[in-house]
């Protein structure tokens, strides 16, 4: 038995009060002549035995008491035969990184993980752990040798990039948890230096041992490090880490072969090779390399015409011609560059709309809310949480209240005013750094040559103004909604309480606003290995991502960080490994009060100190 809290037991010592005192109450018996003795002869007599038998009985107890009552405090257990035997135990953490997916190195890194399993001590556990990204234990510990050679048998390289943190920490804990002394941590790999941050430390059990086996670099390798539509033409970053060669370069658009170019390249360059692309939606460029690594043969790219946003202009009847002419033209004239459609719908239209449709918008363009009901106003508001972008045109049409509502309560109740006159005001940038403004950084008086006849007054309440009109009052406000975001412009754009579009700013201008604004709904085509999105498999290829009811797809590449050539020294890698020395004792602590706590002696201990107490109080009252 063994006690999680053997500090209280220094409160047994207490038992030595009632033994003292016992002891110090003890006097000699009295001699006393009486004549009359025979008084006496009728009266009851108490034997002493009986009376001293009781007096070492109730002693006894209260010792018995105190000592239970140290004993409970202390929490004792018994440990189990498996956590009181040390046992030895070899871990072996094997790269599945992308960096050792060259089939031959592989296969030399399966063969070096089993020697070191057959060449671990006997008596031994031992253990298998496959590590990239993150580490994942295949074969716990355990004497059963054939086990851990069967998982190397079925392991294979994947896309990740190196972590050794991963590697040495998962190793560790499967040490710990084994109840392992001294353990040896054996890491198969090819010591990519890129598999420590700079500065990086890891800790290791205080006893442990590790060691690095070298499997080396691959002797040649062909690597795509990046592919990217430019125009009419996708252009891939072709490396060579071998000898210099002729580099066949294939472009594959939507499963179909479109095109191939051949390009030399010298041992150790990297060069671009531009080839002529045709349209589609989704393109892959490869190479064939089948001696080297296998997961950068190829790069995917979602084109940039595979699916085109749509800004949602909502004016008071849907006719895009007769309530937002200026805005029509501005966006369809530009749409190719923009990159969106142009949609029009009514106020009272919008109701209709489900959240899918609605989230198909980069951008919705609010010019009236005259027919926006609750239903409305409800999917506007969780299209902006999600990540909607919203800009308002705050003219005569948009309602105070619904404003209020759509930007979280940013905005007062009267955060549209009534037209304030006739007074004459132009555009003043206050932020020019601000995305919308900065374009025009370079001629910002440009922006003050329009003329605003009537304004609308707004009352910004966890909004930032960007831009303000000469008069002094809030021109433009940047609100924050959620995951998503909201201008809203103090008039209108349709020619009417301004000359705005009749200016050249003004194409500009609102390409700007809804290019800044759908920004966080947009998100992007393109994700590498480590950093793909839930729902997203971390493999090189085409998914489909769904952000909330939208559904769209993107691209998943290797991470050209995996693909660095440089190597770290088993010296470096050594020093970058730091020895934990409560990291045993924490974990057997760990395992005490598990233990401890399963068990639940003190509680035992506890009634039989309360069942002794009771006895005492029973035989003093007869003592007495």
């Amino acid at each position: 038995m063994t006690f999680l809290s053997p500090l209280y037991l220094i409160g047994a010592a207490a038992a030595a009060i009632p033994i003292v005192l016992h002891f110090l109450h003890r006097q000699p018996e009295v001699r006393v002549k009486f004549a009359a003795v025979r008084l006496l002869r009728q009266a009851p007599v108490e034997d002493t035995r009986k009376r001293r038998i009781r007096e070492w009985l109730l002693l006894a107890l209260r010792v018995a008491a105190l000592v239970l009552i140290a004993a409970a405090f202390a929490r004792p257990f018994f440990p189990s035969a498996h956590a009181s035997q040390a046992v030895g135990a070899t871990i072996v953490a094997l790269d599945t990184s992308l960096s050792m997916s060259a089939p031959a190195q592989f296969e030399k890194a399966k063969q070096l993980a089993k020697d070191a399993i057959r060449r671990a001590p006997a008596g031994d556990l031992v253990g298998l752990l496959t590590f990239a990204d993150t580490a994942q234990a295949t074969s716990p510990p355990s004497a059963d040798r054939a086990v851990a050679l069967a998982a190397i048998d079925g392991a294979a390289a994947g896309f990740g990039g190196t972590r050794y943190r991963a590697a040495l920490s998962a190793a560790g804990q499967m040490a710990l948890a084994a109840g392992a002394a001294n353990p040896t941590i054996v890491v198969v790999t090819d010591l990519q230096a890129s598999g420590w941050d700079a500065g990086e430390r890891v800790g290791v059990p205080e006893g442990a041992r590790v060691e690095t086996v070298d499997v080396g670099a691959p002797a040649a390798n062909l690597a795509i490090t990046n592919a990217e539509a430019r125009g009419n033409q996708i252009v891939a970053s072709v490396r060579n880490a071998g000898p210099a060669r002729d580099v066949r370069v294939s472009l594959t658009i939507d499963g179909k072969h479109a095109a191939d170019a051949v390009q030399p390249i010298d041992a150790g360059e990297t060069r671009d090779v531009a080839i002529a692309s045709s349209k589609g939606t989704e393109a892959v460029v490869s190479v064939d390399d089948p001696a080297g690594i296998q997961g950068d043969n190829a790069r995917y790219v979602v084109l940039d015409n595979a699916s085109q946003p749509a800004v949602l202009v909502v004016t008071t009847n849907g006719d895009l011609r007769r309530d937002a002419f200026y805005v029509q033209q501005a966006l369809s004239a530009s749409a190719a560059s923009a990159g969106f459609r142009v949609e029009g719908v009514a106020g009272s239209a919008l109701g209709t709309m489900d959240a899918q449709q609605l989230g198909a918008a980069e951008a919705v363009l609010l010019m009236s809310t005259r027919g926006v009901d609750a239903k409305s106003r409800a999917l506007l508001s969780e299209y902006l949480e999600k990540g909607g972008g919203l800009f308002v045109a705050a003219s005569a049409d948009v309602d105070g209240d619904v404003l209020s509502d759509l930007v979280g309560g940013a905005m007062s109740e009267s955060a549209v005013a009534a037209p304030a006159g006739r007074t004459e005001r132009h555009l003043a940038p206050i932020d020019p750094r601000h995305p919308v403004l900065q374009p025009f950084s370079a001629d910002v008086a440009t922006l003050g040559l329009a003329t605003f006849r009537q304004i609308a007054t707004l009352a910004a309440k966890a909004c930032d103004t960007i831009a303000s009109f000469t008069t002094g009052e809030p021109a433009m406000l940047d609100c924050p909604v959620g995951d998503g975001r909201a201008l809203v412009f103090a008039s209108d754009l349709d020619n009417h309480d301004n000359d705005l579009p009749l200016k050249a700013t003004f194409v500009p201008l609102l390409l700007e606003s809804i290019r800044y604004v759908g920004a966080g709904h947009r998100r992007g085509t393109s994700f590498v290995i480590g950093e793909t999105p839930p729902g997203v498999a971390p493999r090189p290829g085409f998914a489909t991502l769904t952000t909330g009811r939208v559904a769209r797809r993107v691209a998943v590449n290797v991470n050209p960080a995996e693909l660095d050539t440089q190597r770290v020294s088993p010296d470096d890698f050594q020093a970058a490994v730091a020895r934990l020395r409560d990291a045993g004792k924490a974990d057997a602590q760990l395992k005490s009060s598990d233990a401890e706590g399963r068990q639940r002696i003190w509680q035992y201990l506890l009634a039989a100190a309360i069942a002794v107490l009771v006895a005492e109080s029973v035989v003093s009252m007869r003592t007495a």
